[in-house]
């Protein structure tokens, strides 16, 4: 077989394996973010869980497609937000800028994990849990920006009123699921990969 069509087969193998990849964990995101407790203008949702391990998981882009994946679906009608809503108003909305962070989340988790790749896979898991969650706490400092300053512009309240509102309720709930996250990582990273490259 010449080498060109070789090149060419790995390629269409390379993306038919991405866009299932996307497909799945835009779908995992939908599924996760209905476990969710309303408790405000913002819930308490698994969505984070979803949006972190994908950053953790796939390469930087089907992770950032799965994500515009999931809130263009959402955008279109399919109830994939938190409580089965949806709608282009769910996004243009006081809450859509922690919605619309979730592609900036994946960019940032999933860069950082080209450095954990090549330089921490083989460092004591000390340092590896350190690095993982320093990663998450950034992603997670960037959607809380986000989407508070979102918040602020569109709901007229101050900034410290909506650090109070969507913010402060969070932060225990979000360090677990940095901690879980974190936890998953150190022990079924490796073996997912594999099954995800269909090793």
């Amino acid at each position: 077989m010449p080498r060109e069509s070789v090149k060419s087969n790995l390629r269409i193998k390379q993306s038919v394996r991405e866009i299932v990849l996307c497909g799945m964990f835009a779908a995992i995101t939908a599924v996760l973010s209905q476990i969710s407790i309303p408790i405000g203008p913002v819930p308490i949702s698994c969505s984070w869980i979803a949006v972190f391990l994908t950053g953790l998981l796939l390469p930087m882009r089907p992770a950032v497609l799965s994500q515009v994946v999931y809130l263009l679906l959402g955008t279109v009608g399919v109830p994939v937000f938190a409580g089965f809503q949806s709608g282009a108003a769910r996004l243009a909305g006081p809450t859509g800028g922690y919605l619309l962070a979730y592609p900036i989340m994946v960019l940032i988790v999933s860069a950082m994990m080209k450095g954990y790749d090549k330089k921490l896979a083989e460092k004591p898991i000390a340092l590896r849990a350190l690095f993982l969650v320093g990663t998450l706490v950034l992603s997670a400092a960037v959607c809380y920006a986000s989407g508070t300053a979102w918040f602020t512009v569109f709901s007229g309240s101050s900034f410290e009123k909506a650090l109070t509102l969507t913010v402060l309720p969070f932060l225990a709930g979000d360090a677990a699921k940095i901690v879980l996250c974190t936890v998953l990582t150190l022990t079924a990273r490796p073996r997912l990969k594999r099954v995800m490259q269909g090793k």
